[in-house]
């Protein structure tokens, strides 16, 4: 996690690394959206109070590579997080993000995606970003497009959602000598 990331996303809005002070605002959010989070993504099912983000959070500061650990802010409000995990051995980041249900639509993720590819490509020197989406999650694969990964296949049974759910994953990918073509 870099405490000092900062990156306007215009619109008011800022990608910022999470502190302990946010686990408030971050479990309020979760919470509020739960139901809808909890189909893609088995992390929610751990966050049971603010408290119960505080080691995720220690483990994010803990990691000195990867871009972990954000929250997306407009103005003074949490709408979401997105974050970069960096493999330094295949240089490679995984990009994840999920956004509050009032926030979709206003261009939030994408722009924070945007941010993170450029500044993994340009300043970690990856040589590939990639994410995954649910199947049915129609959402994030519409913000993989728009960030223009590739498709590049099905994981059948891949990812355990939440409530022990398995669901099939698409893979995405760009590499970097792709990005830079545009």
């Amino acid at each position: 996690m870099r405490p000092d990331l900062h990156i306007e996303l215009g619109g008011g809005a800022v990608l910022r690394a999470f502190t302990p002070d946010d686990m408030d605002a971050l479990f309020e959010l979760v919470d509020l959206n739960r139901v809808r989070l909890a189909r893609w993504m088995a992390w929610v099912d751990e966050a049971t109070d603010a408290a119960s983000q505080l080691p995720w959070l220690e483990r994010a500061k803990a990691d000195p590579i990867s871009l972990d650990g954000n929250g997306i802010w407009v103005g003074d409000q949490l709408a979401g997080g997105c974050d970069l995990r960096i493999n330094r051995h295949d240089d490679t980041g995984e990009l994840g993000f999920w956004l509050d249900e009032e926030q979709v639509g206003r261009g939030l993720v994408t722009r924070a995606g945007q941010a993170l590819m450029t500044r993994g490509f340009e300043g970690e020197g990856l040589h590939r970003v990639q994410m995954s989406a649910g199947v049915e999650n129609l959402r994030s694969r519409a913000v993989a497009r728009r960030l223009k990964l590739k498709e590049e296949g099905v994981l059948r049974g891949a990812s355990k959602v939440g409530g022990g759910l398995y669901v099939d994953l698409v893979m995405y990918g760009l590499l970097v000598d792709d990005w830079r073509l545009g």
